[in-house]
Formats: C-alpha cells, sequence, structure tokens
C-alpha cells in the first residue's frame, strides 16, 4: 500500500478526546513474515548474537554473518544441525536477515524444504518500518502523523492474517511493505512516537483503514470496488479538494487493442470493437464497463477491468473517456488506485495548509474517533 487523509465538522470534535481503546487488549509483539519459501539465508550482527534451537541448544556467534540451510536433517548452521524453530537474538538490539537490519528477533520456521524467517519485534518498532516504505518522508509532519495512525489500526486489525502460515503478517503489499530498520527516518519516527498507540475507531471498534495515493477529487464506497455489501458509514467516500496538484490526478493512457483482448484472455473475447462506460458512482468513477468485440458483449466490474488489463497503466477505474482510434483505445481518467479511504496526496494537501493530523483523519473518514490501545 503508499500515501493519506480529510472532513466533517459534525464529528470533528470527537477526534480530540483521548478514550482507551479498551474492548481487548492488543497483543504488544507483531510477527512478520519477511523472507519466505527460501532454502537459506545469511543471518548477522555487528556485535555477538545467539541462535537458539527446539530442544534448547543454544550458540554464541560472534559479529559477522553465518548462513543457514534447509536440510533433511533440520536446519543447518555452519556444521552443526539444529531442531526448528530457531530464535536468532541479537546482544545490540538490531539482527541482519539477507543484509537488512531489523529491529527484535527473527524465528526461523521449517516448512518442507524451504525455510520462513519471521521477525518479531514490539507494534510499535514494526511502524517504523512501514511509515517510510507507505508513505513519502519528506511530506509535513501532520500527513505523517495520520498515515501512522491508519498504519497501526491497518496492522493491528490484521493481526493473524498470515496464522496459518505461522505469522502474522507479511512484509508486502499484500499486507502492509515492511522494510526493516534500514528504512526509518527521524521524521516517520517522530510521527510514530508523537501518535503512539493510537488507532482509528467506530462505533468501539477498529475502523478499515485503507487508503491510496491520489483520489482525483472524490473517495470511493469499496461497494464498487471490492463488492462490499455493508459500506461503513465513515468510507462512503467524500470530496476532496487538495489533491489536485498531485500526479495522475488526470491521467491519459493510449493501450493497444490486441493487449486489452490478452489481458482479458481468460473470458473469450473476440477481437475489441468498442468499450463503453455504464453507470457513474457519485465519486464520478465508472460503475461498470460493456466490451463490445467480434464475438458478442462482456459487462466487467470497472475495478476489476483496470485490474485485470495492467493497474500500473491505467491508474484507476474513474474514466472520463475511454475512446479507439484504429487498434488503440485511448483511456482518459483521473486519480491513482482504488480511491477508497485515505487520499495520501489529500491528506498532504491538507497538511501544506494548516489541517491538524485529527482534522486530516475525521475528513477522510468520518464518524471515527482517535483512541489509544492498550498493549499487553
Amino acid at each position: 500500500m503508499k500515501i493519506k487523509v480529510l472532513l466533517i465538522f459534525a464529528v470533528f470534535f470527537l477526534c480530540y478526546c483521548y478514550n482507551v481503546y479498551a474492548s481487548e487488549d492488543v497483543q504488544e509483539n507483531i510477527n512478520v513474515g519477511i523472507i519466505l519459501d527460501t532454502p537459506s539465508f545469511r543471518a548477522g550482527s555487528s556485535k555477538d548474537f545467539f541462535i537458539s534451537d527446539a530442544s534448547n541448544k543454544k550458540l554464541k556467534l560472534t559479529k559477522g554473518i553465518t548462513d543457514i540451510y534447509c536440510s533433511e536433517k533440520g536446519i543447518q548452521v555452519e556444521k552443526l544441525f539444529l531442531s526448528p524453530p530457531l530464535k536468532i537474538e541479537p546482544s545490540n538490539g538490531v539482527i541482519f536477515a539477507d543484509s537488512k537490519p531489523y529491529r527484535g528477533y527473527l524465528i526461523v520456521e521449517k516448512s518442507g524444504n524451504k525455510l520462513n524467517i519471521i521477525n518479531v519485534l514490539t507494534l510499535e518498532d514494526y511502524i517504523k518500518g512501514v511509515l517510510p516504505k507507505e508513505a513519502s518522508v519528506d511530506w509535513n509532519i501532520e500527513a505523517l502523523k495520520a498515515q501512522a495512525v491508519i498504519s497501526r489500526t491497518y496492522a493491528i486489525i490484521n493481526l493473524n492474517k498470515h496464522s496459518s502460515q505461522g505469522f502474522d503478517i507479511c512484509s508486502t503489499t499484500h499486507c502492509q511493505v515492511y522494510g526493516g530498520a534500514g528504512v526509518e527516518v527521524t521524521p516517520c519516527n517522530k510521527a510514530i512516537l508523537e501518535t503512539q498507540c493510537e488507532v482509528l475507531t467506530y462505533n468501539g471498534e477498529l475502523a478499515q483503514t485503507v487508503f491510496h495515493a491520489n483520489c482525483g477529487g472524490h473517495t470511493e464506497d469499496p461497494q464498487y470496488v471490492w463488492n462490499w455489501q455493508d459500506t461503513p458509514p465513515y468510507l462512503k467516500g467524500v470530496k476532496c479538494d487538495y489533491c489536485a496538484a498531485a500526479p495522475y490526478t488526470n491521467w491519459e493512457k493510449v493501450l493497444d487493442e490486441s493487449f486489452i483482448r490478452k489481458q482479458l484472455s481468460d473470458n473469450n473475447i473476440g477481437e475489441i470493437k468498442k468499450i463503453k462506460i455504464e453507470g457513474k458512482t457519485s465519486a464520478g468513477s465508472a460503475k461498470e464497463l460493456k466490451i463490445i468485440h467480434s464475438e458478442g458483449e462482456l459487462t466487467l466490474n470497472a475495478y476489476q477491468f483496470r485490474l485485470a488489463v495492467d493497474a500500473w497503466q491505467i491508474k484507476s477505474h474513474s474514466f472520463d473517456s475511454i475512446k479507439i482510434n484504429g487498434n488503440k483505445f485511448h483511456f482518459k481518467g483521473k486519480g491513482w488506485g482504488h480511491k477508497v479511504g485515505l487520499c495520501q496526496w489529500g491528506a498532504k494537501g491538507m497538511g501544506e495548509k494548516g489541517k491538524t493530523y485529527k482534522q486530516i483523519l475525521v475528513h477522510f473518514y468520518p464518524e471515527t474517533k482517535i483512541e489509544k490501545v492498550v498493549y499487553k
């Protein structure tokens, strides 16, 4: 995921009152899958570090790097075969895995003939490795603080997302991009410290704090994106007047008919003659696209069409027009991403206009509250 937040005066003052979110205590540590399905990796530290296994063997290794392999006999460290899982702890608070530094410690699990490396650290330290990857570190502090709150909320609500694999959350865009201690920067750490333990809630439950790069002027109701049947009130979509100068507020792309047809090949369509916008959402996005081709017609959800064709080339499902010229289709649209929840460029714009992170959050997630979690 990557970027920032805004609206509504009726609930504005609610966000100035801090409550303790106590519907249940939140685990202090988070288990992050950082290297998955690998036959080997390298662990190390600038100081001495320790490796222990399931049979209570414990090794002390001097500073440097050691290779760790998956073996039929267990997990091989140097010339020894250890019983999984392994725990690798630094003596100075930072451990390396394949040259990347991480806070906390590592757990090495064996999965068949491969290894999964899991970084165990406090949730607050985890956010330090997320924020610089999901936001632009040179943006204003209020936008960064808004992103810190929603990234923390997202992490907590998605704990155990990968429980079947033995960890809580992964380090990719499937969850949130996490880069470890090596990506930490002072502005982001400051934003995290100044919002420590803060999360966004609605009616006593953690809010679904989805976000995107640029809404193009209005955020979207997720029913048109992910087919949600019961959209919470705070995600119905709001107007955004703060992202007009952002990249891809307006965009254009020309794609060959043959490329589009190939990307949609699972639908067994013929040569595409026309792509027609069928209905608009309250945010101005297309609801569906009717594809008229030589073998008939096909109607697709507009957002799913974007994903199927190429989400990097077609920036959003908010199409202004789709025209054909010869064998090429000319797309014009607004915004970048799924457009649901916080608009990161909008959050940046609000911060530059003097809005606080609380005002940013209540704009993009109206009727929500900021509360503090209690770690157990």
